[in-house]
Order: structure tokens, then sequence, then C-alpha cells
């Protein structure tokens, strides 16, 4: 567990807008080898979820949780920068929110716990529509596709990826995650074989970890 001093220092150095507080916070735990996942969940995570809670209650602006959700993500490329994998392995992994979905950080930060586990990893970041998905499955033939929706509204807009995918390559593997549960639709991960949800990244990083004992 990250330390709650460091909790506070980097979440009153979100609501200030203080990009050097927050970076300066992220370099003590990179120097203390805290674990980029552990970074991830119990800083990044932690911090924007609080902010996302502030701005629903009024407390916060539009202008204040754009400004946290920046700051944040230029200190996950800055961590990601630093990954060091395992080991290498020779597999591929696809990453990517659906079609509508601008929230990236999450399906960020599950790319980056691939590269972790030695994959190589591409990731195509917020909104991307059905037809370029299935275009880098082609060109990347991927071990594994991950697929990222935070807002149940996009839910519909998943499983027409998921079926879209399965209609061209009924083999592929498909992972699931997001903020958002299914929402009553789980019948997607037993219509369709090889399609796994993961609702946190520590519970992927487990399931690539075992893959890569395997």
């Amino acid at each position: 567990m990250i330390r709650e001093v460091y909790y506070l220092d980097y979440f009153n150095g979100l609501l200030e807008g203080d990009k050097n507080r927050c970076r300066k916070v992220v370099d003590k735990l990179l120097e203390e080898r805290t674990g980029v996942i552990e970074i991830y969940t119990e800083l990044f995570q932690k911090t924007l979820y609080q902010v996302g809670k502030m701005w629903d209650q009024n407390k916060l602006s539009v202008g204040d949780e754009h400004m946290g959700t920046e700051i944040t993500e230029e200190l996950l490329y800055y961590c990601s920068s630093r990954i060091t994998p395992v080991r290498q392995l020779n597999k591929k992994a696809l990453v990517s929110c659906v079609n509508k979905e601008f929230h990236k950080l999450g399906a960020r930060m599950a790319a980056d716990v691939f590269v972790l586990n030695g994959w190589e990893t591409y990731f195509l970041g917020a909104s991307t529509p059905t037809k370029e998905i299935l275009k880098y499955i082609d060109l990347k033939k991927p071990e594994i596709v991950g697929l990222s929706f935070s807002f149940y509204i996009n839910i519909m807009k998943l499983i027409d990826v998921v079926r879209e995918i399965k209609n061209t390559h009924p083999g592929q593997r498909i992972i699931l995650g997001g903020r958002a549960d299914l929402n009553g639709q789980a019948e997607i991960l037993t219509k369709y074989d090889n399609v796994y949800y993961f609702n946190t990244i520590e519970a992927l990083n487990s399931y690539l970890q075992k893959e890569s004992a395997a």
C-alpha cells in the first residue's frame, strides 16, 4: 500500500493543478521501487475516482476534473517509459477503447500491464471504430485483444465489437475491462469462447503472470 502521506500530497497537487508537486510524489515512489501497478491503482486510480466523485457532488468544476485527468495521464506516460518487463514473450496484445468511449486511462494502464509482462503491445487509444480494431487484428495478429469501456451506455457497442471480432476471427481471445460492469449483459461471456472480463488491472496482471508461467 502506498503511504497516505504520498496519496494526500498527490491528491492535493491534483486539486491545485500543481503538476510538479504530483511528479515529485511519483519520483519518490519510483525511487523507493514502488511497483508501477501499485502506483497506477493506489495513486492514480484512487485519486481520480475521488476527483470524479467530488465533481459529481458539484464540489469541483469540469475544468478541475479535466485538469486532474490531464496531469495524471502525463504522469502515467512518465511511469510507462520506465517499465522494464520481467522477460520478453513472443506474444502480441492489441488494446483499445470501444467506439465512443473517450476515457482511455484505464485501457492505457491495461496496455502497460501487458508490456510489464513481456508482451509486444499495440494501444489504439480512445473511441476506436470497430473497423479499425478489426483491421489491426488482421495486421498484427494478436494473441489477445483487450477492449475497454467505462460508461454503461457503451455496453451495446462493446457487445457489437465482440460479435464482429468473433464473426471474423472465431478463435480470437478477448479480454474485457473497465469501470462499468456488464449491467445484465453477462451472457457475452458465455455466448462466445475465449472471452474474459477483469474489473481490475491487478486481476489482469495475475492472469498474465499465470500465462507467462504456463
